[in-house]
């Protein structure tokens, strides 16, 4: 579970957690340096979570690549990255291990998403698995293949992980998780949605937190999308030009007519890219050769990872 500064989120999810059915899952909170009670209160009101503590805010990827490698040392078989903004109901978690035990090609599930506050689809599922709607609504056993699912609940299989490699830092967040999956479709692997494992996703819950972070997640949703774009494996790289610059058009074009104070901001991400344009081929030819990436960034080296309590520092 991936937090910082989500003390008031932490109480949901871990109960939901601790009431399923599933008695084989170990908890960890990923714990991005926060400067709230998140630490402390989870060691003593959830004291069977263990706590990774990075030593400043890492974002989702890296923060994530540290973490899988410890449950993995741990000798978990799956790993699930989870927002803390997310309630899992009642065997959601059985019946994502049932469904994603069914076929060994399965290399990455996810939930099917319900709104926070109501018994109907969620906005992710209405826009990428509308076709699995009847499927949800008759809690089918039955994994349905997709192009990507949700970062906000997801889980891996540990060869997966192991064939495709980490999430790439190069994204920070927003659109890693996409990136993830289509790696490992490129790489054989089957991602699914199981509809009879059911959870919610307040969604937006640390960008709602202050104005500077929905400019921060604005941002990086634009110029990760771009990039998604851009180091498509399935195609060729010059194809993928034209499909980033198409996006690019058609975005400055509803600026232009909607919100003329968006095409600045549309002409400075796009900069950005052109000024990461090495970068960015070199991750396509990465994803294209099947080779991973680097799990932290380069410039980083490598964070101390505490693990309390009673754990070795990695």
């Amino acid at each position: 579970m991936l937090n910082h500064n989500g003390w008031n989120w932490l109480p949901t999810i871990y109960q939901s957690i601790r009431e399923q059915s599933y008695l084989h899952a170990k908890m960890y909170l990923v714990d991005n340096a926060s400067t709230d009670s998140s630490v402390q209160w989870t060691q003593k009101a959830y004291p069977e979570v263990t706590i990774l503590r990075m030593p400043s805010n890492l974002g989702y990827c890296m923060a994530y690549n540290l973490a899988m490698k410890q449950a993995f040392a741990d000798q978990c078989d799956w790993v699930i990255w989870a927002n803390n903004d997310v309630k899992l109901e009642a065997g959601c978690l059985s019946a994502m291990v049932e469904a994603a035990q069914s076929d060994v090609r399965i290399g990455v599930a996810g939930p099917a998403f319900l709104s926070w506050e109501k018994d109907e689809p969620n906005y992710y599922i209405l826009g990428n698995y509308p076709h699995a709607i009847p499927a949800i609504e008759n809690r089918s056993k039955d994994p349905i293949d997709g192009e990507w699912v949700e970062g906000s609940f997801l889980m891996v299989r540990r060869g997966c992980y192991e064939s495709v490699g980490p999430l790439d830092p190069f994204l920070f967040f927003y659109w890693e998780e996409a990136d993830f999956c289509r790696r490992a479709r490129f790489q054989g692997w089957r991602v699914v949605l199981i509809p009879s494992a059911l959870a919610r996703h307040y969604a937006g819950g640390w960008s709602e937190a202050k104005r500077a972070n929905q400019n921060t997640a604005n941002h990086l949703q634009t110029r990760n999308f771009y990039i998604y774009k851009l180091v498509n494996p399935f195609q060729g790289f010059l194809r993928n030009c034209t499909d980033a610059m198409h996006l690019f058009l058609v975005n400055m074009k509803a600026a232009f007519l909607a919100e003329p104070k968006r095409i600045h901001f549309h002409l400075r991400v796009f900069g950005g890219l052109l000024r990461d344009f090495r970068t960015v081929y070199a991750k396509w030819s990465r994803d294209r050769a099947g080779m991973h990436p680097n799990p932290l960034r380069e410039d980083m080296g490598s964070p101390i990872l505490d693990i309390l309590p009673g754990r070795i520092q990695v």
